[in-house]
């Protein structure tokens, strides 16, 4: 394994999280009490959008890849387009053109989740893929430093040096700029995007494994093949559990801030601290191989539940401000040791010629159906505790009750249900299957 294509891999994973660690955590910001003010309900749904884009967009992208186009050429054409789609979202006002743009570039974002985890299996093979934490590390790198920009772009008269600053300010002066606001969460991942579908171009070349005529139609369509492996019933376990966890993920992203808020947080400074998580994330991530050859997959992804658990248990009580804070690093655990892991025995389960569809099932169950229940919950979850203006005036115990609860039964159920020795049934399953030679690039 070369060094040169280590480096490759993990800047496109830079970039594919530094896009989205851009707009994610401040979107909630730019439409909520300190931007458009659009209420919790339009908040709710306007974060279900990634949920919705993981819906469709996983089984048109995740079929092109597999059968009919170069992954590379795939991420980067849904990568230049979105782009250009986030900087007009950026300009709109009122909620129905901000959840359509968002919606229609979701569809194209969200699959390039389980696209960049495909061509990175393929690339690594499957003799390599203790390499694969090392190399998804560098994602959370950069969700980090889209943290940590934005905040410092935000505040820029105190994040950056004196000798700077009139730089910024020429840039700021700029009509078709203006002052840095929230809604450049948007603008600023927009042209990220651009830069980063032009570098997709330069990714190893993966391409895809058509079907032949003679196949069967289950054969033609990955997804299908892909949807075959659910009659394993630890392969079951594992993507409704994932959609269970996926509500929470989509639960913390849209109450998360305003609970922050709530503590004593000033809002600019929120995107920063939330990176907190993922410091925390970068360092367990590069524990996984360890975790996963000395406990195995099932009891590393209950430890990552058990961060679930602990995480909205002890935001549950609410105080003090240091422990609220401190809850973020948990994120490490819950994030890295549950889908991650998840993600390596899928590729484990799966067979080459559907890897990418695999892939973009797990995608599917966490940011699709999770997120649109997740989103919509926490939304109606807010306003039904409501109980005064702003961020402080919520029931926040309340609001995280549920979630907590949700984790202790996920938990449960997993511990009781998830054999990961049926692995082998799977892949035995899948030779016998047989998957169409791809040839190695």
């Amino acid at each position: 394994m070369s060094f040169g294509l280590r480096a490759r891999l993990s800047l496109m994973m830079f970039l594919q999280y530094f896009v989205w660690g851009i707009w994610l955590p401040m979107l909630a910001q730019h439409v909520g009490p300190n931007g458009l003010n659009l209420g919790d309900r339009a908040l709710g749904w306007i974060l279900m959008v990634y949920g919705l884009g993981s819906i469709i967009g996983p089984f048109i992208l995740g079929q092109l890849a597999d059968r009919f186009f170069a992954t590379e050429k795939v991420l980067a054409f849904a990568h230049l387009v979105g782009g250009g789609m986030l900087i007009a979202t950026a300009y709109a006002t009122t909620f129905w053109p901000i959840f359509i743009m968002m919606l229609l570039y979701c569809h194209l974002y969200m699959p390039t989740i389980g696209l960049t985890n495909s061509l990175s299996f393929r690339a690594l093979g499957e003799e390599n893929q203790a390499m694969f934490p090392s190399i998804r590390v560098w994602g959370t790198v950069g969700w980090i430093a889209a943290g940590l920009f934005f905040a410092s772009y935000l505040e820029y008269e105190s994040f950056w040096p004196s000798s700077v600053l009139p730089m910024w300010q020429s840039l700021f002066n700029l009509s078709f700029v203006g002052e840095p606001a929230f809604r450049d969460c948007l603008r600023l991942s927009g042209f990220f995007s651009v830069l980063y579908g032009i570098y997709c171009l330069t990714l190893p070349h993966t391409p895809p494994a058509p079907a032949k005529e003679t196949d069967p139609i289950d054969k033609k369509s990955a997804m299908l093949e892909t949807l075959e492996l659910m009659k394993f019933r630890s392969f079951a376990v594992l993507i409704v559990i994932a959609a269970l966890i996926g509500i929470l993920l989509a639960f913390f992203f849209a109450a998360e801030n305003y609970f922050l808020e709530a503590v004593g947080v000033a809002p600019k400074q929120i995107g920063a601290y939330m990176t907190i998580s993922q410091f925390a994330e970068a360092a367990v991530v590069l524990l996984i191989p360890l975790s996963v050859a000395k406990l195995g997959y099932k009891t590393t992804m209950l430890i990552g539940l058990g961060a679930w658990a602990a995480r909205f248990g002890l935001s549950a009580i609410g105080y003090p401000k240091w422990l609220m804070i401190s809850t973020l690093g948990l994120h490490g655990f819950a994030f890295g040791f549950f889908f991650i892991v998840a993600q390596m025995f899928v590729d484990r389960a799966a067979s080459k010629d559907i890897k990418a569809s695999a892939q973009s099932l797990l995608i599917f169950v966490i940011y699709g159906l999770g997120t649109v229940a997740g989103s919509l919950i926490a939304g109606e979850t807010m306003h039904y505790f409501h109980t005064g203006e702003g961020p402080t005036g919520h029931d926040w115990r309340a609001i995280w009750a549920g979630p907590f609860v949700l984790t202790l039964i996920c938990m449960a159920a997993f511990a009781l249900l998830f054999k990961e020795q049926q692995i082998g049934e799977i892949r035995e399953d899948a030779d016998a299957h047989g998957a169409p030679s791809v040839p190695a690039h």
